[in-house]
């Protein structure tokens, strides 16, 4: 495992405990595990928001994502961390780890009884390799670590407490934030179950 790589499960396991030790009292929220999947686009975040203008690649990811999330007060909101782990395959092998914050609105008496939460998460990525996707979709640029963040809508699993998701998985350089430029989207697939 390289330095980085450590260097993000030591800060993931720090992040984790922070959202805990800093968390309100009050019932609601916890840890979760889920394992989420989906397939890389070649296309900007909007555009991947976009069925008609998505263009899926042979570039799958797989993982297992570790959470801690605590409602704030009495609100229809909550914040946590995630450390996620995820296996990309297809036309390249890699690893990615990434730490993201989120925040998390429940709406209560939804229009839709099935629908859950919404959230953003906010954080880094790294991969174990430079992505050949990005480079491709940045003139062959890119880097190990960008910044992540991730749109999120989770469903209800009838009344056992697991949840399902769907998830817009981004990463990017930040508008410039960090050189050299680069950044690719996945739409994925998941599975919580608190714990």
């Amino acid at each position: 495992m390289t330095r980085i790589s450590s260097r993000f499960l030591w800060a993931g396991a720090l992040a984790l405990w922070a959202v805990q030790a800093a968390a309100d009292p009050a019932p609601g929220g916890g840890w979760s595990w889920a394992v989420q999947g989906g397939v890389m686009t070649d296309d900007r975040a909007a555009e991947a928001l976009t069925p008609t203008r998505t263009e899926l690649e042979r570039q799958f990811v797989l993982g297992g994502v570790l959470g801690y999330d605590r409602q704030i007060g009495t609100s229809r909101f909550s914040v946590g961390a995630e450390l996620q782990a995820n296996a990309h395959f297809g036309d390249q092998d890699f690893v990615e780890f990434a730490l993201p914050v989120a925040l998390r609105y429940h709406p209560r008496d939804s229009w839709w009884d099935a629908f859950d939460s919404f959230a953003f998460g906010l954080g880094l990525s790294h991969y174990t390799e430079v992505s050949q996707l990005e480079r491709a979709n940045y003139d062959g640029q890119s880097r190990r670590t960008l910044i992540y963040w991730y749109l999120e809508a989770e469903f209800a699993e009838l009344s056992t407490g697991d949840t399902v998701f769907w998830r817009l998985h981004h990463r990017s350089n930040g508008y410039g934030t960090l050189k050299p430029n680069g950044g690719s989207n996945a739409l994925m697939l998941g599975y919580r179950r608190p714990f």
